[in-house]
């Protein structure tokens, strides 16, 4: 019980400090700039207005929640390490690993409200422009929100034992790899198939796709704005599997942080 008081604890000062960051209220204001300039975008387009300002608002979610991810998540813990309050606040009966769990809840909590807001303002617009809001589009935003749970828990990781610079783009690194390692796979495999791969160089790309399918979570998971913009239903249990996929990564990588952050030396 008193483990998880401290990471109450840490999660409402991280959230209270996230809140006031400049960073975060640049985003918010792009997002939602973007997301009213969707409605024009629906205005000039060729395609279905309605299709044009779910789509390209539920990018604008997704996006403005990686940069938030991204660029809040590797300066917590880094910002504690620069102001030397890190020594501070680990010298108090508080354990690494509930540091770090507390500052990953305290980000999470940001980006639930970011992406409540973003929500709200989305179903008026979609109200007021007669786009048909339906509850199947809070499917994708809740997918997206697991996305960036799992970004978050991978900015934490890297920022726990790397420079800001080089956590941000290990971070993206491992963004863009969970994108496309599908993709990856995919194709690997029908140049297998075509014959324009054969013999050793076949078996040691198949192997090297299929390792990095393996390792870096399948954030392309999480993408099902088609699905749910044209109106087609998600398999049988989609989203609560895709939400247990999403809590076994982020477990490991707040372990994997913790046990790291922990062998660490600040003196």
């Amino acid at each position: 019980m008193q483990t998880l008081k401290h990471i109450g604890i840490i999660a409402l000062n991280t959230f209270r400090e996230s809140i006031r960051d400049k960073i975060l209220y640049n985003i918010g204001f792009l997002a939602i700039a973007m997301t009213l300039f969707s409605i024009v975008l629906g205005e000039w387009s060729v395609f279905d207005r309605a299709y044009v300002i779910k789509s390209t608002t539920l990018s604008v979610m997704g996006l403005s929640g990686l940069l938030i991810s991204i660029f809040v998540g590797i300066s917590l813990v880094q910002k504690e390490i620069q102001r030397r309050t890190v020594l501070t606040l680990l010298s108090k009966p508080i354990s690494r690993a509930s540091f770090i769990v507390g500052k990953y809840f305290g980000l999470l909590a940001v980006v639930a409200v970011h992406l409540t807001l973003l929500t709200a303002i989305y179903y008026v617009m979609l109200f007021l422009t007669g786009s048909a809001p339906t509850l199947s589009l809070l499917t994708a935003i809740y997918l997206i929100f697991c996305e960036m749970a799992i970004v978050i828990a991978v900015a934490l990781l890297f920022s726990s034992f790397s420079s800001t610079v080089l956590s941000a783009l290990f971070t993206l690194g491992v963004y863009f790899a969970g994108h496309l390692s599908d993709q990856l796979l995919e194709q690997v495999r029908f140049a297998t198939r075509m014959g324009e791969l054969n013999g050793t160089s076949s078996m040691v790309f198949q192997k090297a796709a299929e390792v990095i399918h393996a390792i870096f979570p399948g954030l392309y998971r999480y993408n099902v704005t088609s699905y749910v913009v044209h109106g087609v239903a998600l398999p049988d249990m989609y989203v609560v599997w895709n939400t247990v996929y999403a809590v076994g990564y982020i477990g490991v990588f707040l372990a994997i942080a913790s046990w790291w952050f922990s062998r660490r030396d600040f003196l």
